[in-house]
């Protein structure tokens, strides 16, 4: 299976391991899915917290992030918890939109200083990063069109048709007094209750929509 990117973004609870597992399931196939003899570090950048999987691992490690977290906190982060792997090259998943390999602007639920970070020299390895939306979408599509929902500290959306891939940000479009994200995402959910969530009821679930 191709998949083209178009040329066009507290502590964990019991629910934890639930959604861990989930991750994994979904960078394991995406991972898959590239054929490499490198072995990939796939990290996962969350306004709760940052996960890690190498291709040659089969645990999930993780550490919080939150509002203040900078990229160069979460390489720290991400090289301590993986200081026992070896992996040859880094993907990152960015929550925020992406062009070309870099970020163009500073995520809505994290520190400053994202975009113009040289990652690749952080980490002293190739770096790729890709919209995290974009990165989950791939991890779980199977062909045809896909719209991906990524409900978590915020809300990720990306597309999928026919292997043409696009990141979304319909989170941030207006919805009511806000934002959709405003409501679906864990601010939303701890503010207004689980009534005001929109299509489900589970906080950090991955949805998806095929059609």
């Amino acid at each position: 299976m191709s998949i083209k990117p178009s040329a066009k973004r507290n502590r964990p609870t019991s629910r934890q391991t639930q959604l861990d597992a989930a991750v994994a399931s979904l960078i394991k196939d995406a991972l898959a899915a590239v054929a490499t003899d490198k072995s990939v570090l796939v990290v996962d950048v969350g306004g709760t917290s940052v996960k890690i999987l190498a291709s040659t691992q089969s645990e999930i490690r993780s550490f919080l992030s939150g509002p203040g977290l900078t990229p160069r906190q979460m390489v720290l982060g991400v090289k301590k918890l993986a200081s026992d792997w070896r992996y040859d090259v880094v993907s990152i998943g960015y929550p925020g939109p992406v062009l070309q390999g870099r970020p163009t602007a500073e995520p809505i639920n994290l520190g400053h200083g994202w975009v113009g970070f040289d990652f690749a020299a952080a980490f002293g390895r190739p770096v790729k990063v890709v919209n995290d939306a974009a990165l989950q979408a791939i991890g779980s599509y199977e062909g045809g069109k896909m719209l991906f929902l990524g409900l978590g500290t915020g809300l990720g959306t990306a597309l999928i048709v026919d292997g043409e891939l696009e990141p979304m940000e319909l989170g941030h479009l207006p919805y009511k007094k806000a934002t959709y994200e405003s409501y679906v995402g864990r601010a939303g959910l701890e503010r207004n209750g689980k009534k005001s969530r929109i299509g489900t009821e589970r906080q950090e679930e991955v949805a998806t929509a095929r059609g």
